[in-house]
């Protein structure tokens, strides 16, 4: 689930935003949380386990613009995309490395075009997770996820780092919170991270941590799944 974080002090454009977004991560089918603020937040550190921040560059009589340089100092690898109703104000936008700058009112059409190609970049990626006390106290970053198995009942989380979780989530839901993640499945019972995919074998998919079985059912869509995969990170 992406956390995602709307800071605009004007209730108008705020529901119009927080609708464009909740719209289009419904049309991507990805879970997401969004915390509204109609006020510079003074505590930065509630921005820790988010993964996108929609920031207009003027909150009240605060600078929106500062704060943001501020937020990215602490957090460099948040995603931050600004928005203002005056094209200058996008101008001093550029201080901060967002990700993009809309102008107000924002057209659908610009938004989801824009956002596919914000979700597409690799740091944005590598950055994603999921923060669910069912699987651990802390973000588990999808980038460090090898596979997920589920047995008796349970899922279990193989990391990259050797640590194994386990969880409650049933693996139809691990499905839908890794929609558009590089996560493939060769057998009814994993989930596989196609970035750790080492090489496809008749019967088994090699990945770092050992060999995960591939049947003849999800063989096909499998491998279509790694061959865009690869051609994505290329």
């Amino acid at each position: 689930m992406l956390k995602i974080a709307i800071i605009e002090d004007h209730e108008r454009d705020h529901l119009y935003i927080k609708h464009l977004v909740q719209q289009y991560f419904l049309d991507k089918e990805i879970l997401i949380e969004i915390c509204s603020f109609f006020s510079i937040p003074e505590n930065k550190l509630l921005f820790e386990d988010f993964s996108l921040v929609f920031l207009d560059v003027q909150i009240g009589k605060e600078n929106g613009i500062q704060w943001g340089k501020q937020l990215i100092a602490q957090y460099p690898d948040l995603t931050i995309l600004i928005t203002s109703a005056h094209p200058q104000y996008l101008i001093d936008g550029y201080c901060i490395p967002a990700a993009r700058y809309f102008l107000k009112p924002v057209d659908p059409d610009i938004f989801s075009f824009e956002m596919d190609d914000v979700l597409a970049r690799p740091v944005f990626l590598r950055h994603q997770g999921i923060c669910d006390p069912r699987i651990a106290p802390y973000k588990i970053l999808f980038s460090e996820i090898v596979y997920i198995e589920y047995l008796d009942r349970k899922t279990h989380i193989v990391l990259a780092n050797g640590t194994r979780l386990e969880s409650t989530i049933a693996l139809k839901e691990w499905m839908s919170i890794l929609k558009g993640q590089a996560f493939g499945q060769p057998y009814k019972s994993f989930l596989v991270n196609l970035c750790f995919v080492e090489s496809i074998l008749p019967k088994d998919v090699v990945v770092s941590k050992g060999h995960i079985p591939l049947s003849k059912h999800f063989r096909k869509s499998f491998i279509q799944a790694f061959d865009r995969a690869n051609r994505s990170l290329s």
